[in-house]
């Protein structure tokens, strides 16, 4: 009878707890006892993923590092990156979506489709919630050397709730998944109004700058706000420039991605005498600015892009403290890396259009494991440890791409020939 009040307690803590979580997937059920559908899509959240078969070392006769492209502009790919998300607000102002817990993950300030999302919305709403691990692209130390596919750089977490209750993750989020360029401390600010203070940022530290306001009125003013919200709003605003309050970040919409980089393995399993692949990781690209790098040094990122809904891109100014519109050049990179074992725990409950059946949708898990994706290799494993167009360039890096394809298959061909 105990072990039954245990087992019954447990049940009942496991249902509280995930009634605080949000819903995995969009339901077609709405206030009110209205239902978007003809039945009741709640199977939803009970779904896992297959496993993958297990493989020996032994057993794997020969394999090859292979890094695609998957376009967004591909009609086959439309599935992964429709349907665009939006998020309210302006770029003069910025995005006013600011989530304070879990609960709040689904506010109405970020516009998501009822039916279905796109692989970048379903990514985002799962960082927020501690799904997902988030790998940086560089090391702090050297970050002109992007190897972040590695997964060696990860934002450490502790547990679900750290974007909502830990500072320091939190901004190291922000600062990927925001414009305005890379760093937990380049946000976007709030326009020059009320939550602009009267006073300019020097030189001095903030208890320098307010031990040489003693004597001033202005000292009991600043004395009197909260001093850890005093020295926040002076650390993010720049020197020579107003100290602002608040700040506000401009998240990156789902049409501002361009592209996914993939890493996987493609390998012949002579156990089930099969030439397979696997996926080991995933990245979404978006547009920098493009920073003109110094003779005989490495080309360094530049700051992210927003475009708008016409596409046209938008950089935030710390001078006017507004979005202007960008008019130099840009260049696609990869804006951090996820461990796709860990992601395929998400999609699998996350569903894309079928154009013949609305009833018989795949999940975003089906789709990858399927490949009904079209991708172009940009890099192979080599001794060089390079891309493609580091050696080709324009037509003849697509033409590269499509031999090492041809080379694979000949390959698998020439296994089977008697």
């Amino acid at each position: 009878m105990k072990n039954v009040l245990l087992v019954l307690l447990s049940v009942l803590t496991f249902a509280v707890q995930a009634q605080d979580r949000p819903q995995r997937g969009p339901y077609n059920t709405l206030p009110g006892g209205v239902v978007d559908g003809v039945a009741i899509q709640d199977e939803v959240p009970v779904r896992a993923k297959v496993e993958y078969e297990y493989v020996r070392a032994n057993d794997v006769a020969w394999q090859k590092r292979v890094f695609s492209r998957i376009d967004a502009r591909e009609k086959m790919n439309h599935d992964i990156f429709l349907p665009y998300d939006a998020f309210d607000g302006t770029l003069s102002t910025g995005s006013a979506y600011r989530p304070g817990n879990a609960s709040e993950i689904d506010d109405p300030t970020w516009n998501k489709s009822q039916s279905r999302w796109s692989l970048w919305t379903v990514i985002m709403r799962h960082i927020f919630l501690g799904d997902l691990t988030v790998y940086r692209v560089s090391s702090e130390f050297y970050p002109d050397a992007e190897d972040g596919y590695s997964l060696k750089y990860p934002i450490q977490r502790q547990g679900q709730n750290d974007y909502f209750e830990v500072k320091k993750y939190r901004g190291d989020i922000n600062g990927l998944l925001a414009s305005g360029g890379l760093g937990p401390k380049l946000r976007i600010y709030r326009p020059l109004s009320e939550d602009t203070m009267d006073i300019i940022k020097t030189n001095q530290t903030l208890t320098e700058y307010l031990d040489s306001l003693r004597s001033d009125s202005d000292y009991e003013e600043l004395m009197g706000i909260d001093q850890e919200k005093l020295q926040e709003w002076w650390d993010f605003s720049s020197v020579n420039s107003p100290v602002r309050k608040d700040a506000i970040s401009m998240w990156v919409p789902s049409n501002n991605i361009v592209a996914y980089h993939i890493k996987e393995d493609w390998y012949f399993d002579k156990e089930r005498s099969i030439l397979d692949k696997r996926i080991i990781s995933i990245a979404p690209v978006a547009r920098y600015t493009y920073v003109e790098p110094e003779e005989g040094e490495t080309a360094v990122r530049g700051e992210l892009l927003v475009y708008d809904n016409i596409g046209k891109p938008y950089l935030f100014s710390g001078s006017s403290n507004e979005f202007e519109l960008y008019e130099g050049r840009v260049e696609e990179r990869e804006m951090f890396w996820l461990y796709f074992d860990e992601l395929r725990n998400v999609i699998v409950n996350y569903y894309v259009y079928n154009d013949k059946n609305d009833a018989q949708w795949m999940s975003f898990d089906d789709l990858f494991w399927k490949r009904k994706f079209t991708s172009t290799i940009y890099r192979v494993s080599d001794k060089f440890d390079r891309e493609i167009e580091d050696y080709k360039f324009g037509v003849d890096a697509l033409y590269e791409s499509e031999r090492v394809k041809e080379t694979i298959r000949d390959w698998e061909h020439d296994l089977w020939h008697f």
